[in-house]
């Protein structure tokens, strides 16, 4: 019986091409860095599941992105929201 592959943390392999794993690792890397809370600003939120996330130091849970807490779109809708 032959020996299963390592993909070191990549679990798609060959498929799809270069774009597509730089595609992932790109989000994957951004998911994985921290980020500040917007209640305490200390660089300690971590996501909990897709477009949850948790502040470790005071606890704070908001919905964000899938991916990142604060998305483009969420930007706008939050200056268009104090301009009126």
């Amino acid at each position: 019986m032959t020996k299963k592959k390592k993909t070191y943390g990549l679990r798609l392999r060959t498929r799809g091409g270069a774009s597509v794993r730089k595609r992932w690792t790109r989000m994957e890397v951004a998911m994985k860095a921290e980020h500040k809370c917007p209640n305490c600003a200390s660089p300690s939120v971590r996501r909990e599941s897709v477009g949850i996330w948790n502040c470790r130091k005071c606890g704070y849970r908001f919905a964000g992105g899938a991916y990142v807490p604060s998305t483009k779109t969420g930007l706008a809708s939050s200056r268009t929201r104090e301009e009126a």
